[in-house]
């Protein structure tokens, strides 16, 4: 068992804990998902549906969204369309492209979900108190603008 934790993070370390408080969240989401009969669910699947929540989406952008080949969305998604979560239509616009869609399954798999990350945001507030889980929300709903790609500032001369 690990000692007790500071109170603030070091400078270097936010990226780190966001990633670990990221894995807590999925990985008791897809167990609890799990114990009320659903599917399970791998932590790329659980990515793609919450890709999938914001609403159709074509499988080229879900496969950047995920980061993986469009070989790999393909696989993903038939796990997923013969759980009967998701259906690939023709795009509207395109019918050389699919659009992933959920389907009333997959919706109602998609508002467990929900529900059960409020009842995680509820655990976490009674582990390290409300004011904290209210700060969080407050913090990480500012708008932190596009991903710096470039180097950054040079370091200082040494």
């Amino acid at each position: 068992m690990s000692g007790p934790r500071p109170a603030s993070l070091p400078p270097g370390r936010l990226a780190a804990e966001l990633l670990a408080a990221s894995a807590w969240f999925d990985g008791a989401l897809l167990a609890r998902l799990a114990q009320r009969g659903w599917p399970e669910l791998s932590p790329t699947r659980s990515r793609a549906f919450l890709a999938l929540s914001r609403g159709p989406i074509l499988v080229s952008q879900l496969a950047g969204e995920l980061d993986v080949s469009r070989q790999a969305v393909h696989k993903l998604l038939d796990g997923l369309q013969r759980d009967g979560l998701v259906e690939r239509r023709p795009d509207e616009r395109d019918r050389r492209a699919q659009r992933v869609v959920l389907t009333d399954r997959g919706l109602a798999l998609a508002r467990d979900a929900g529900g059960i990350l409020v009842e995680l945001e509820d655990e976490l507030a009674r582990r390290i108190g409300a004011p904290h889980v209210r700060a969080l929300r407050a913090a990480l709903a500012h708008d932190r603008g596009p991903t710096p790609t470039d180097a950054g500032p040079s370091p200082a001369p040494g």
